[in-house]
């Protein structure tokens, strides 16, 4: 009897501890929030495939395509600087880094302007949607940088509940927006960037506001220094940036290229299901690789057999989820989502692309974790280019195509990253056999 009293305070203690632990109790939260905004966005694919035909959803998923395209260069990749040196630096520095981030955005949005609007009917050829719904997506990705740098700012001092509700808010907004634009006003897909322009336009005041008041937005000019800094560190991620993009988002432009926009509904509605596994991927990964962090920085002689094992656990808990996602998306999709039936057959190569990205995070945590990722950038973006290759050549002849090379530009990069991870390893441990 006082064993079991003994080990229920033991475990209240622990708990106790756990959640006084101020890293764990935020590093929850902020994954909690992530997985909150998520779902919500998850909310919103419902509400389209309910409610808008697979063409309509075609539209909608070739301007959310150009939004992550353009998010990509309307920074130079410099907010991330703003992280990088928050805790190296006395705040007048991290004002003029804030500021060096806004100009930039400023600059590449003005540039994008005057494409679309001097070659507004070249560019609709090659995106698919015309010049103002590309005016549209350039000023949502300009809206969004704020925001960006804001929410940045608050995770980094540690304002987890204002990070949740400003984050969580936004995406609750869009999703009502959404729904009255789409679902009770029938403004079809036109409805949902209605939706987006106005929430981002809303947030992008509010963060403004936040910023001024926090006094990290104030006149004043960044260095020559600062900005060499910034465009030194930002410049060089936008190939990394670009190599997921190829991979994920111009299959609908070329989608559309060849086939039409119903093609490019079907197979974003499919994706839109197979990357939940990603989604669930990254989410436990936030979690996991602090763990895998934690055990390769010990001297235990059994860390490998442990990290061998926690891979196989994972490896297997993906392969699960995978299955379960597409076994799911197959039964209900037909019932609930009639329109869409169609999109059915892409969704196995899909999930399994989603799976093999999840293997890849597994193992890439061990080259973060040895600073060891100057060959990642080639291996990611050498698979990104075969991808692109293999889209050009295949897709005209039918989107199973296109989702099967899915599969195969993910195997490569998860093969490559595993084999790579394999003498990372060795070269760190001696006595490593073999990577699980």
């Amino acid at each position: 009897m006082n064993d079991k009293l003994n080990n229920k305070c033991m475990i209240k203690d622990k708990i106790g501890r756990l959640y006084l632990n101020k890293t764990f109790r935020n590093g929850s939260l902020f994954t909690l929030f992530s997985f909150l905004n998520q779902g919500i966005g998850f909310f919103i694919m419902l509400i389209m495939g309910r409610y808008v035909l697979p063409e309509s959803y075609g539209k909608l998923s070739l301007f959310t395509t150009i939004i992550q395209l353009l998010s990509i260069f309307i920074c130079l990749g410099t907010n991330g600087i703003i992280t990088v040196n928050f805790f190296k630096y006395q705040k007048k520095y991290i004002q003029q880094f804030v500021n060096v981030v806004l100009l930039s955005a400023l600059s590449v949005y003005a540039v994008m302007l005057l494409l679309v609007l001097a070659l507004p009917t070249q560019l609709e050829k090659i995106v698919g949607i015309d010049a103002q719904y590309q005016l549209y997506a350039i000023s949502v990705c300009l809206f969004q940088i704020v925001s960006a740098v804001i929410l940045d700012i608050w995770r980094l001092e540690e304002k987890v509940i204002t990070y949740g509700i400003y984050s969580c808010s936004s995406t609750v907004s869009n999703l009502v927006l959404t729904f009255v634009f789409v679902a009770c006003l029938h403004w079809d897909w036109q409805g949902r960037v209605y939706a987006n322009v106005l929430t981002c336009l809303v947030f992008f005041i509010i963060g403004l506001y936040f910023l001024i008041k926090k006094k990290y937005l104030v006149w004043v000019l960044p260095s020559k220094a600062q900005w060499k800094e910034s465009l030194k560190f930002g410049v060089p991620l936008i190939p990394h940036s670009m190599s997921f993009w190829m991979r994920q988002g111009m299959d609908r432009y070329v989608i559309n290229l060849f086939l039409n926009h119903a093609a490019v509904g079907l197979f974003s509605f499919a994706s839109n299901l197979g990357n939940i596994v990603q989604i669930i991927g990254f989410s436990f990964n936030a979690s996991n690789s602090v763990h895998i962090y934690q055990l390769l920085s010990t001297d235990a002689p059994d860390k490998v057999a442990k990290l061998n094992k926690e891979c196989r656990y994972l490896v297997m808990l993906y392969t699960l989820i995978a299955f379960a996602i597409f076994t799911g998306g197959a039964i209900l999709t037909p019932i609930i989502f009639p329109k869409y039936a169609g999109s059915v057959k892409y969704l196995l190569p899909l999930c399994i692309g989603g799976m093999l990205q999840c293997y890849y995070l597994v193992y890439v945590n061990i080259l973060f974790f040895y600073k060891t990722t100057k060959l990642l950038m080639y291996i990611t973006f050498s698979s990104s280019l075969i991808h692109v290759g293999l889209s050009f050549w295949l897709t005209r002849y039918g989107v199973m195509y296109t989702s099967c090379i899915m599969v195969i530009s993910n195997l490569l990069i998860f093969i490559g990253v595993y084999i790579y991870s394999r003498k990372v390893l060795h070269k760190f441990n001696n006595n490593v056999n073999k990577i699980g």
